[in-house]
């Protein structure tokens, strides 16, 4: 991982298209690279960010003349500020994405990002320690058995229950944290989840929206989250949800003649 010299060299141009325009503005102080090329952790697929500080008297004037100032950089497919008014996303005829963030005077000092472990997509409670994100992810994952996998496969949602796997997918990847100890990843995942943790992802089997189909993904996934956070509830001093699991164990059984017994416990 690099810098420039570690992204598509058509971006070098785009860089310096950018420098030469914005520094010949005398609302700009200066032009730096951003992300993880200024970082240095780019690789072949990074795009470009930069980091413009104006002149703090004239930066609100600057920042609604974008639309002037990046015509001049270059050509356009899209353009907007989505996030913030000092933000600018866009993508160029070539295809080549660029980000510019904005800021009056000089960009501010960012602390490194805190260690919060978010569990699922569907949480709004954030964990400063890995145990309890385990606990929760474990209590999650047997209510979803019990309740809205169960439901849903009954109603013939299975469009729905598409839209819930990224979550179960959370769930399982708070698991793989506490079994390794590593810290929440950022951008790049690869290095952080080991390579046997990403081979038992792999081979769960495909989904599509169909009755069949779900059925055995869900179970897969479940069989695999909580056979492998079972052992780590000791490690970090949590007791097993024993109640839940039988209830759930039971409802399955129950409502979709499934016997889990062998593996929820």
């Amino acid at each position: 991982m690099g810098g420039l010299e570690a992204i598509d060299g058509r971006f070098r141009r785009l860089y310096e298209r950018a420098v030469d325009v914005l520094g010949a503005d005398d609302r700009v102080s200066s032009v730096e690279l951003g992300g993880s090329v200024g970082a240095g952790t780019a690789d072949e697929w990074s795009d470009l960010d930069l980091t413009v500080a104006t002149d703090p008297e004239r930066h609100e004037a600057f920042v609604d003349d974008w639309p002037n100032w990046l015509a001049e950089i270059t050509p356009t497919v899209f353009a907007r500020t989505p996030i913030a008014p000092f933000i600018v996303n866009a993508v160029t005829d070539e295809g080549l994405t660029l980000d510019v963030a904005i800021w009056p005077g000089a960009a501010p000092e960012w602390p490194g990002p805190p260690h919060v472990y978010t569990v699922g997509l569907m949480s709004s409670t954030k964990y400063s320690h890995v145990g309890p994100a385990l606990e929760w992810a474990v209590a999650e994952q047997l209510r979803g058995l019990t309740g809205p996998f169960i439901s849903l496969l009954q109603r013939d949602e299975h469009l729905r229950h598409l839209t819930g796997i990224p979550h179960l997918v959370g769930l399982l990847t708070t698991v793989f944290l506490a079994e390794t100890g590593a810290i929440p990843p950022g951008k790049h995942w690869n290095g952080t989840y080991t390579e046997e943790q990403r081979a038992a992802v792999s081979g769960l089997p495909a989904v599509r929206a169909s009755y069949d189909d779900i059925l055995l993904f869900g179970l897969a996934l479940a069989e695999l989250l909580l056979t492998r956070a079972r052992p780590l509830f000791h490690r970090y001093d949590l007791v097993w949800p024993a109640e839940l699991a039988h209830v759930t164990a039971r409802r399955l059984l129950e409502t979709l003649g499934v016997d889990v017994t062998d593996w929820l416990h």
